[in-house]
């Protein structure tokens, strides 16, 4: 997907919402940090987008200063025989690069649950394999739900979160999307329940999450409109922003080759 599709993915989510977002671009000082870890690329293994999930952090910045603030994950990033947190500092809405391994703690603000090592978080929560030798501590089966499925999520969960009230309904709702496209793995519900709570997308999250989905293939993209109608109507009514946003999922669907019947 190029720059202006990836615009126009975004600027969609964020009219959905009816506000603007920061734009995600780094400050100065970080536009370095990023793009050291960067050289010579960064394979799919080692990076994963549209996480979207809100938690506090503690941990020490380059310069050595404490810092304890809630923090929007968007990204993590193994380069450099070190793992990096990518996202938005919400205390000053600003993109910091934090290196996991000066992270003392994480709170999972949606489920309360707070780690004190950094690694298992991204183990237990995130479902990133963190290598033996800094956690010995096995993957959980839940992991490979997320790394199916939480570009999916993030979206969805977005339009959730949309009304400012993430009603029962609408979460179950993409449970059982979920459930659906993970039926040959085994997990319980709370585990996906307690996933879906901390979920926290904003518009640039959901964008960078989207355009991930538009890579998977034919069947699994239609699959994901499907939900996303079902999750828009599952409160039982349609708000215009809705019904545009979804309109213009359609019309970008629509012009990479996909057909849809929606009915009158």
């Amino acid at each position: 997907m190029n720059a202006t599709t990836t615009n126009e993915v975004i600027h969609a989510l964020q009219m959905l919402s009816s506000k603007t977002d920061a734009s995600y671009i780094p400050a100065p000082e970080e536009k370095s940090a990023l793009g050291d870890i960067s050289d010579g690329g960064v394979s799919e293994h080692e990076k994963r987008v549209g996480i979207s999930i809100l938690v506090g952090i503690s941990y020490k910045n380059a310069q050595g200063v404490f810092k304890d603030r809630d923090f929007l994950i968007r990204r993590v990033v193994h380069a450099k025989n070190d793992m990096y947190i990518d996202g938005m500092a919400m205390d000053i809405r600003a993109p910091r690069l934090v290196k996991v391994s000066d992270i003392s703690q994480v709170r999972d603000i949606g489920t309360g649950r707070i780690y004190d090592d950094a690694h298992k978080f991204l183990q237990d929560k995130l479902g990133i394999e963190v290598p033996n030798e800094i956690l010995s501590e096995k993957l959980p089966e839940f992991a490979k739900v997320i790394e199916r499925m939480h570009n999916e999520i993030a979206v969805l969960m977005y339009v959730v979160a949309l009304d400012g009230i993430r009603e029962k309904v609408e979460r179950g709702t993409v449970a059982k999307y979920v459930r659906s496209r993970t039926a040959d793995l085994t997990y319980t519900a709370q585990e996906l329940d307690d996933y879906l709570i901390s979920i926290a997308p904003d518009s640039t999250s959901a964008g960078m999450a989207f355009q991930r989905i538009l890579l998977k293939d034919k069947e699994e993209i239609q699959a994901f409109v499907s939900a996303l109608i079902n999750v828009i109507m599952a409160d039982g009514k349609v708000e215009d922003k809705e019904r545009i946003f979804l309109a213009k999922v359609i019309d970008l669907l629509e012009s990479r080759g996909f057909q849809f019947n929606l009915g009158a």
